[in-house]
């Protein structure tokens, strides 16, 4: 009898998507100079990305998936840092990869939670030289739950999962572990830096009508004209022409597709702001409506990462 396969083809299909993600995502968080590596053992897929950080750092992170969500009501987080130990020695053996990774001139090991609607929730940077503090620490603190029995029927260790060490972004019912990573000193949280950089985002490109409820006792008649100064970013009016050309008319936003009959109708929309680039590939042609749903919905940090992989092939 064959023995039956751990993973299924939806997984590694599943998995592929997420690792196809990575480099869009850190680029539209200010990350430089990308390059992404992959290597095959046997099924199982290695991915390093090497990038220069907002502050001029040079990294090369391992990338480490976690755990495929299966359903929206699913909320843990976690990830293997390596399937199995040797000869019981959990410290030994996760030290000796991390070391090898490090002669390797890995700096870092990215962890990423990608979930099942699409978007990356964690995506967490860890310098490879803490990452052992770090899992001890998880250790250690789950340790102590299980002792005092403040994990009701859970018995396995948070991160000594079966014989693989394993660390832990989210937990509901055990924060006190995952809280060991987010409250480390050395680890950037990829994922907030995303709220930060969608304000300036929504900063750069300004809308004249603002929401408001015009009530008809507000305002005037005959109201007098004054002149105003205004502050713009310089943009190359070439940059515009040449993104409406390339969009034929629709708006470019794949859950859309609006056109009218009329030139004007699109929008040119800056992905990471007009101040950061007037480049082609920062740029997509946009419906109204679009166009304000990449500054002002809830899930804007998904849809400009979407815009962003589809013209970033743009970029020569």
């Amino acid at each position: 009898m064959c023995a039956r396969e751990f993973r299924t083809t939806e997984s590694y299909d599943a998995e592929r998507v997420t690792r196809d993600m990575i480099l869009g995502y850190l680029h539209n968080r200010s990350f430089r100079d990308l390059r992404d590596e992959r290597k095959f053992h046997g099924k199982v897929e290695s991915q390093t990305i090497h990038a220069t950080a907002s502050s001029g750092e040079r990294l090369v992170m391992r990338v480490r998936l976690c755990w495929r969500r299966k359903q929206p009501s699913d909320t843990y987080s976690a990830s293997q840092i390596l399937p199995k130990i040797k000869n019981n020695d959990w410290e030994g053996t996760l030290q000796t990869k991390i070391d090898r990774e490090i002669a390797e001139g890995v700096t870092h090991t990215l962890f990423v939670q990608r979930e099942i609607q699409g978007h990356i929730s964690y995506a967490v940077l860890v310098p490879q030289a803490k990452l052992l503090e770090i899992w001890c620490a998880q250790r250690d603190v789950s340790k102590t739950l299980i002792s005092a029995g403040k994990l009701g029927r859970k018995k396995k260790n948070h991160a000594m999962n079966g014989s693989s060490p394993t660390l832990w972004l989210n937990d509901d019912k055990a924060p006190t572990v995952t809280e060991v990573l987010w409250k480390h000193p050395s680890i950037l949280n990829i994922a907030k830096l995303n709220l930060e950089e969608i304000k300036t985002v929504s900063s750069d490109d300004t809308f004249d009508d603002l929401q408001g409820i015009d009530y008809s006792l507000f305002g005037s008649d005959g109201g007098a004209v004054t002149v105003n100064k205004r502050s713009n970013v310089k943009r190359d009016p070439r940059v515009r022409k040449a993104v409406i050309i390339r969009a034929q008319g629709k708006c470019e936003r794949s859950e859309c597709g609006a056109s009218r009959g009329y030139p004007g109708f699109l929008d040119v929309h800056h992905i990471l702001g007009v101040e950061k680039s007037d480049r082609v590939w920062n740029c997509v042609a946009l419906c109204p409506s679009c166009h304000r749903e990449t500054h002002a919905a809830p899930n804007r940090d998904e849809i400009n990462t979407v815009l962003l992989n589809l013209v970033i092939c743009y970029k020569r």
